[in-house]
């Protein structure tokens, strides 16, 4: 979790630093305006490099912006009709999905426990699941479940998610 973490927060970085020369390339005041409108979130990023209380969600916060940002300016290089212009605003895009995903990493169970360094503790959950229950997590949510493996079949879904348990 340490690496996923680091990960995390040096692709935050990177990506202010992308959104910074994207903005600073519009006008001469977008440099001005791009270094107040980036302080904010730099500040969120050293919170979150911290593991303060409520740095995760305001990674989120800034991740959910970066990729707006990234999406807008992928869509003004897309109108243009240059080639090399169309060529960056695919790569914008794609910048902003893949920034998206990490928001998703963020909001993940294991890794909020981690992050907040909280144990789960499974022992009341054990106690009351019969002898031949297993606890199994769901291979697209992660949702914590108690199942009996001999008894799932291929048409057994998540009540969570409602994806297939069995692959």
């Amino acid at each position: 979790m340490e690496n996923l973490h680091k990960h995390l927060y040096r692709f935050m970085i990177i990506d202010l630093l992308l959104c910074f020369f994207i903005i600073s390339t519009y006008t001469i005041s977008g440099t001005i305006c791009s270094l107040i409108i980036l302080i904010f979130p730099l500040l969120g990023v050293i919170s979150f490099k911290n593991r303060k209380k409520g740095g995760d969600t305001v990674a989120m916060i800034v991740l959910i912006m970066l990729s707006i940002i990234f999406i807008l300016s992928g869509l003004n290089e897309l109108s243009k009709d240059n080639t090399t212009n169309t060529i960056q605003g695919f790569l914008l895009i794609l910048l902003a999905l893949s920034t998206m995903r990490r928001v998703r990493t963020v909001r993940d169970p294991t890794y909020k426990n981690w992050y907040n360094s909280l144990n789960e503790d499974f022992s009341e959950i054990k106690e009351n699941i019969s002898d031949d229950e297993v606890l199994a997590t769901c291979p697209s949510c992660s949702t914590l479940l108690a199942v009996i493996p001999s008894k799932l079949s291929i048409e057994d879904k998540c009540p969570n998610c409602n994806a297939n348990l069995v692959n």
